[in-house]
């Protein structure tokens, strides 16, 4: 069992670069961050945007929401009514990517037409000791804010959970630094 080091593993997300011109009876862009959305708009079919920053002047039908919560909900929304043969273009940072990415597969969408386009450094992270989840940048090595235990994180991403994991450093001394916080305060 031979694996290159620079291979990434077979759960490791891969995203888009370009979008892939495929027919479709409805599209949905949401993004994060409407100015970095712009190359997506030139496709064919209606195209509607929904966006937590920015306005785009292309855009025919869009929204700028005020919060994530309120842009998962409308999407939610819009996915329940959604003809067949919509579309769906997601671009933000992994943590968003996969939330909007489990709100469509609940609604019924398949994973072809779903198309993820990563931007930033943010991911989540899923502690295997707690259970708990937390947003990291690009390290490899963090402590847990929930139980302390200092991880490492793995190159495993679950896409169930929307996250890589994250296991313990030092198995024989899983509770050692997180201890040694508790003993100093």
């Amino acid at each position: 069992m031979t694996s290159s080091s620079a291979e990434p593993l077979f759960s490791t997300p891969r995203y888009a670069a370009t979008a892939t011109p495929t027919p479709a009876s409805q599209r949905l862009l949401v993004a994060q961050d409407a100015s970095r959305a712009g190359g997506l708009l030139d496709q064919p079919g209606p195209m509607r945007l929904l966006t937590l920053h920015g306005e785009l002047a292309a855009a025919e039908q869009q929204e700028c929401l005020p919060s994530t919560e309120a842009l998962f909900l409308r999407l939610q929304m819009l996915l329940e009514q959604a003809p067949a043969g919509t579309r769906l273009q997601v671009l933000g940072d992994e943590a968003f990517l996969w939330h909007v990415c489990r709100l469509a597969r609940h609604a019924g969408l398949l994973a072809d037409e779903i198309e993820l386009f990563k931007l930033g450094e943010r991911r989540r992270l899923y502690c295997v000791h707690c259970s708990e989840m937390q947003d990291i940048g690009s390290e490899t090595e963090c402590s847990c804010r929930h139980c302390g235990v200092k991880l490492f994180v793995r190159e495993h991403f679950s896409q169930r959970l929307g996250a890589y994991m994250g296991v313990c450093l030092d198995p024989d001394r899983p509770y050692e630094q997180a201890q040694a916080g508790e003993r100093q305060a």
